[in-house]
């Protein structure tokens, strides 16, 4: 049974990735209250004693607008952290990387398009991949967009259902076309990847690419609620409105791979979530 540390543990992947899989891995999954990246003492010390063969980094600053404003913690953790755990860590590394590595003026996007971001979440992201494969002996580096599941504090797909439960009017951007992934759809990407001894670079999403919108549409439908309570907005419009939305965003993006994946259904993962 293989050791997998998971960094940023306390997040939806290592929640998810871990509870799916700890029957057929041994799996230590911590979050930055147990494990600070950026602090090397923390991370051989863990390094050390756990023994990991694997590790999977699930550790980021994820708030776009966060790394916007401040872009020497977004590079401390979603990239220079990444650094400081290769020089103790030399088996397989696998880092979870993003779709605004992109500058989303042409997606979907394959893992051979050229990158090009246009905020600094995702230039951190990117100088992350940078490191990964300029330090890391064995290497995935996973590639997603909106990640969704129902328990999370930052879960689009609770505010959206929670919402519309208490007949609440809310607007939904419909100028940032994405393909979104169900966290438990990813997990098993992920074991996928593992398991048949993958590298490089892999992109992961569902088969619908969809404005936040039409997404927010689908989990009213698929959990019969009122979708006319749910508005469409624009994304400038949406900035002059929230004082703290700073940081551009890709706007046609969304991720398609050239290796032959399984197929991900986004419908089916919501009804998988409905129906638990």
């Amino acid at each position: 049974m293989k050791n997998i540390l998971i960094t940023g543990g306390d997040g939806q992947l290592g929640n998810s990735f871990s509870s799916i899989y700890k029957e057929k891995y041994n799996i230590l999954c911590l979050g930055k209250d147990l494990l600070d990246i950026t602090k090397k003492n923390e991370v051989s010390h863990i390094i050390k004693k756990f023994q990991p063969d694997i590790l999977l980094n699930c550790a980021a600053i994820t708030n776009v607008d966060a790394a916007e404003k401040y872009p020497d913690i977004a590079n401390d953790v979603n990239a220079l952290s990444i650094k400081n755990i290769l020089r103790l860590f030399d088996g397989l590394f696998i880092q979870i990387s993003t779709d605004y590595v992109f500058d989303g003026k042409d997606g979907p996007f394959t893992e051979d398009a050229p990158t090009n971001p246009i905020n600094h979440y995702g230039k951190s992201k990117l100088y992350g991949e940078k490191i990964v494969k300029e330090n890391a002996k064995d290497w995935l580096i996973i590639r997603t967009n909106v990640l969704f599941d129902l328990d999370s504090k930052a879960s689009f797909l609770s505010w959206v259902i929670n919402s519309l439960k208490i007949n609440k009017q809310i607007h939904v951007v419909d100028d940032q076309i994405n393909n979104p992934v169900f966290t438990d759809d990813l997990s098993h990407m992920i074991d996928i990847l593992i398991t048949k001894d993958m590298r490089g670079i892999y992109h992961i999403g569902s088969d619908t690419l969809c404005s936040r919108y039409e997404f927010a549409k689908m989990i009213g439908e698929v959990w019969n609620l009122n979708i006319n309570n749910i508005s469409p907005i624009k994304t400038d419009h949406l900035k002059k409105k929230i004082e703290t939305y700073i940081a551009n965003r890709p706007m046609n993006s969304g991720l398609i791979s050239n290796f032959d994946l399984p197929n991900i259904s986004l419908k089916n993962s919501l009804e998988k979530i409905r129906n638990k």
